[in-house]
């Protein structure tokens, strides 16, 4: 495994880039209280991250291992002991101990093969399995219905996504994962058999049971899906069972209320439905379950293909060659069990070949039943043992000696069941590309109807403020929002399903189009259906929405998926898995690109091991304790997707208050490219600034002297103009220490409205003072020195070029639309003072704990705006802007930099110089003031 590079080992010191002009001063006046916001953001380096799969042991293959096994029991055990192998009882781990103790009883007095476990919980399951194992005498196969994990029938049981949902991502590697995390559950549960996968196609939309149960409608896409589960289940010790032959998928009728006919022809049988069962033999499925299905194409008396022996013997066994258990579907179901009686069907079901007969509901009796017939010949006793012999090898394999099995860590479960979602979601519709939203300054309305919405609102919040409207039915979003929709530029309609089975319109009721009628049409509205898509089948109205998402299920995955769809941070690019109707048929989905949005991600989805990164908080919370600082932000953002984002300690040494991810940190210097630079390059992209100038082309009449009107921007902005490091302006203002009276004063009042400091305000006219003061100084030789004086020219160039003071030039045309909310100067004017870190304890010119102020003093006096210094930000959007840049000037599917002037800024501007325009870079032999394996295409601050 490739090691951590050193970029994240370094000493955080290093790692982090502070700017030596205010850090540096601090620490030359020995104050205490220093709190820092540290950003570590490396996609500009590519490195290799990987964690090594942990290999799981093979399964046991050991052929002669398991027939000795398998003869031993065989040898020991009555005709009736024999036939008991092929049932499997139901079990409810939640119903109480009577009836424990009576399929306790008929565990032991019939010597049954298995059980199938219904209802219950983990800790209940778990109880009741150790019971039943211990009564009896033959290893128990413990089987299970869990397609979509055990929460299929456990209420605390892992939730995976449902088949369809893995069929419109389509990405056979996360299919294998899901199977292994599926199999890793069964393992801990004590479960031998899940019988999954679906290997039904989902032909017909009209199909009441299975539907989200499916892959989808294409048999290769199906087989494709179902070898993966096959395959992996078993690799992992859990056998696989597919199921329902030949194919419950074109059917109008649920088996489990009365018998479903299966009209297609033998042709397409084979061609469709048979495909993905044929697959699955040809890899090694050790089980098949069989359906109550009326086939005329393979048996025309009608018999249930689960009860016959033309389809089973013949056709499964004799001429597609499978040999390994053939398992009824429940044979308690009505559509076999009206017509038979509940012995007869049990003993119809293992003479037409079913080697486990399951959910039988007259077990002695059939026992009884079964063991006449080869008392008289009708089956043979060879038949028996054949048969017994074979589930007692399945058990060998899966009970006795299942081999290893892969483990996951939590995290690493909850990563792979999100990408399956972002890769699932499919945008059917996307007219005029309106989404996703590009810039976020607009007005945004969410109304979301249904149940468990909450994780949608939060995840749509992540990335901007928008209006939040709930509603439990139609009736009251109709009457709640009528009045407020043409308030909106963007509105956003969510239906979250309470089930995604055909049951009243798929939860969505009967009349949720009704609510379409008062969304305005000329607005930009998204429709976005938590649920199963086919609930749009026969849906009205839908030319309101210039686009509609299916997002197949209503959870937290999805909905994160989607919201980060909507807002660029995540790219669309699921299909559907069966068609709708005409409008939407299979595969539709319309491919929406990345937008270059931060994305809230986790270091697993880019195969980078959460433990290293666990050396960051040691390296934090090892300088907290030795009072580097008293808190700090840390951000780790990895090809678009923050992966690790922190915070650790207090505001200061003495306060109460922890440092949270939005509270607002003084960025110094960081200011030079988050705002001035930024903003002269926004200007240039519109043709207003261009940097082979001088000041003088943009400030005429006052920057003559000394020839400053000469200094070429470039020049300027690579720190060799010949400008000195800075000046110290406040000393001028203090007299024997203290504030000149005639500067400021201690209350705003007419001219002295620049506030410097709580209770300090200084006179209007001093930032004159200011740029005299520079002016004054000549300038020195054209060689690089940083210097912080020529962004006091650059803040007015932009207020010229712009007609707007810098901070709401910077807000209204970059900050806003980006989505950044925690990014401004002057940040008490719009946060409140308890989600803003002091800054430090000024004892030499403000006398008093700047909080909420910038720190530099140059900026104070400024009003808090200044080319070189000023803004406050928290972590998360100051690797927003740094994205940006990035993404050579896009952020959210808009252009705010022409790519051309990025490269221009963040390129080396002289030989013998490291420096680009207002970035800092790796020097030409690597290091510098970076990591010393920083690539040339490095740039930061």
């Amino acid at each position: 495994m490739t090691k951590l590079p050193d970029l994240i080992k370094i000493q955080a010191k290093y790692v982090i880039y502070l700017n030596a002009c205010s850090y540096f001063r601090n620490m030359k006046r020995k104050i205490p209280q220093i709190s820092i916001l540290i950003l570590l953001i490396v996609p500009v380096l590519v490195f290799s991250f990987r964690r090594p799969d942990r290999s799981f042991t093979k399964l046991s293959k050991n052929a002669d291992q398991s027939d000795h096994w398998a003869m031993t029991k065989l040898s020991n055990m009555t005709l009736e002991e024999k036939i008991g192998q092929f049932f499997m009882i139901a079990a409810y781990s939640n119903q109480g101990e009577k009836h424990l103790a009576e399929v306790e009883q008929s565990v032991r007095n019939n010597k049954l093969g298995g059980i199938i476990f219904f209802q219950g919980e983990k800790e209940n399951l778990q109880k009741a399995i150790n019971r039943f194992q211990t009564s009896s005498k033959t290893p128990l196969f413990i089987g299970m219905d869990a397609e979509w994990g055990t929460n299929m029938r456990l209420f605390d049981g892992e939730r995976f996504p449902y088949a369809y949902t893995l069929g419109a991502a389509d990405d056979l590697e996360l299919s294998k994962e899901i199977a292994q995390m599926m199999a890793l559950e069964c393992r801990e549960l004590g479960i031998h058999m899940n019988f999954s996968p679906v290997a039904d196609v989902h032909a017909n939309p009209n199909n009441p049971v299975i539907g989200f149960r499916s892959f989808g409608e294409s048999p290769k896409l199906v087989a494709d899906h179902v070898k993966q589960f096959v395959i992996e289940f078993e690799r992992n010790g859990i056998m696989s069972c597919v199921k329902h032959f030949p194919g419950h998928g074109n059917t109008e009728k649920d088996s489990h209320k009365e018998l479903p006919i299966v009209s297609s022809t033998k042709k397409e049988l084979e061609a469709i439905d048979l495909f993905p069962f044929r697959e699955s033999i040809r890899i090694g499925a050790s089980s098949v379950m069989v359906g109550h299905l009326n086939v005329p194409a393979l048996d025309p008396s009608g018999t249930p293909a689960s009860l016959s022996k033309k389809i089973i013997k013949e056709y499964l066994q004799h001429e597609m060659g499978f040999s390994g258990l053939v398992i009824s579907d429940a044979l308690n179901m009505d559509a076999v069990a009206k017509k038979y009686g509940k012995t007869e069907v049990v003993v119809k079901a293992f003479e037409a070949g079913c080697d486990i007969l399951l959910f039988p509901e007259s077990v002695e009796d059939a026992i009884v039943s079964i063991a006449q017939k080869v008392k008289n010949g009708t089956i043979s006793k060879k038949e028996i043992d054949e048969r017994c012999l074979k589930i007692l090898k399945h058990k060998h394999k899966f009970v006795v000696k299942p081999g290893g099995y892969k483990e996951f860590t939590p995290a690493k479960k909850e990563m792979l069941k999100q990408s399956v979602f972002n890769a699932a979601i499919t945008v059917l519709k996307n007219e005029e590309n309106s989404f996703p939203i590009r810039k976020l300054d607009t007005k945004i309305a969410r109304v979301s109807i249904g149940m468990h919405t909450a994780g949608f609102r939060d995840a749509i919040q992540a990335y901007a403020d928008v209006d939040h409207f709930h509603y439990f039915n139609v009736e009251d979003a109709i009457a709640g929002f009528k009045n407020k929709a043409q308030q909106y530029d963007y509105i956003i309609s969510a239906f979250h399903a309470n089930t995604v089975r055909p049951k009243d319109r798929f939860g969505l009721g009967s009349d949720w189009d009704d609510f379409f009628e008062l969304l305005p049409q000329n607005k930009k509205n998204a429709l976005v259906i938590f649920g199963n898509p086919l609930a749009l089948r026969n849906v009205k109205g839908l030319d309101k929405f210039k686009t509609i998402v299916a997002a197949y299920e209503n959870n937290q995955y999805a909905q994160t998926s989607v919201a980060q769809i909507l807002f660029g941070a995540a790219p669309a690019i699921g299909k559907l898995p069966f068609t709708i109707n005409e409008q939407f048929k299979r595969e539709s989905g319309e491919q929406v690109a990345w937008g270059g949005r931060l994305q809230f991600s986790s270091p697993e989805a880019l195969s980078i091991d959460p433990q290293i990164l666990k050396k960051i908080d040691k390296i934090a919370l090892n300088s907290i304790q030795k009072k580097a600082f008293p808190g700090c932000q840390i951000l780790v953002a990895v090809k678009g997707k923050i992966i690790y984002r922190k915070s650790f300690g207090k505001h200061t040494y003495e306060s109460a208050d922890s440092v949270k991810n939005n509270d607002l940190y003084d960025i110094a210097s960081v200011s030079k490219i988050a705002g001035s630079t930024l903003g002269i390059m926004f200007l240039q992209s519109q043709g207003k600034f261009n940097l082979g100038n001088t000041i003088g082309d943009y400030l005429p009449g006052w920057t003559h002297k000394n020839n400053y009107d000469k200094i070429v921007l470039k020049e300027m902005m690579a720190h060799q103009a010949g400008l000195p490091a800075w000046i110290p302006f406040y000393k001028r203002t203090l007299s024997k220490g203290e504030l000149k009276p005639e500067i400021y004063t201690n209350r705003k009042q007419k001219g002295f409205e620049t506030n410097v400091a709580n209770d300090i305000w200084i006179m209007n006219s001093y930032s004159d003072s200011i740029y005299e003061q520079i002016l004054s100084v000549p300038l020195g030789a054209k060689k690089y020195e940083y210097s912080d004086l020529g962004y006091y020219f650059i803040k007015k160039i932009i207020e010229k070029q712009s007609a707007e003071k810098m901070d709401d030039f910077l807000y209204k045309n970059l900050y806003a639309p980006m989505g950044l909310r925690r990014i401004c100067y002057n940040p008490l004017n719009h946060f409140d003072k308890t989600s803003i870190v002091p800054t430090e304890n000024d004892q030499v010119f403000r006398k008093q704990v700047v909080h909420g102020y910038v720190h530099d003093p140059g900026a104070a006096m400024l009003g808090g705006v200044g080319g070189h210094a000023g803004l406050f930000a928290n972590a998360t959007d100051l690797a927003g802007l740094m994205q940006l840049f990035l993404n050579k000037g896009m952020y959210g599917n808009h252009r705010y930099v022409n790519e051309n002037v990025v490269d221009e800024y963040t390129r080396a501007q002289f030989y013998g110089n490291r420096r680009g325009c207002g970035f800092d870079r790796p020097l030409a032999n690597g290091g510098g003031s970076c990591f010393v394996g920083a690539s040339q295409l490095s740039f930061g601050h």
